[in-house]
């Protein structure tokens, strides 16, 4: 349901001719569920999937002040820890954001995109 519910929202803002571009965010860490999200996607678009990733250590230090924030539960630190490792077989351009902050890890997705551009 949360897929059909996706497509949905992104369809619409396909659809939508006064958007320019759409920033989609959300944990992906297999290709089938990209590639479920992406055969339900309708119109002409350009697709560039990036995956943010982050050292054990690092994904750790974060989490620790998600949980302190009380966005997230500490629980939950050791199932990102092992999805690490499941990134290497998304078709995605790679991010290390190791040691960066946003304004770095928004600069470095703008120039991979202008790379990219089809």
């Amino acid at each position: 349901m949360v897929l059909q519910n996706i497509k949905f929202l992104l369809n619409s803002f396909l659809a939508n001719s006064t958007l320019e571009n759409i920033v989609f965010v959300w944990v992906m860490h297999q290709q089938k569920i990209i590639d479920d999200l992406l055969s339900g996607l309708h119109g002409d678009y350009d697709l560039y999937s990036f995956s943010l990733t982050a050292s054990e250590q690092e994904l750790t230090k974060r989490f620790g002040k998600d949980v302190e924030a009380g966005i997230r539960n500490q629980a939950e630190l050791q199932a990102a820890i092992d999805r690490i490792v499941m990134y290497k077989a998304v078709n995605s351009i790679k991010i290390d954001v190791t040691g960066r902050e946003l304004p770095e890890n928004a600069e470095r997705i703008i120039k991979a995109i202008s790379e990219n551009a089809s």
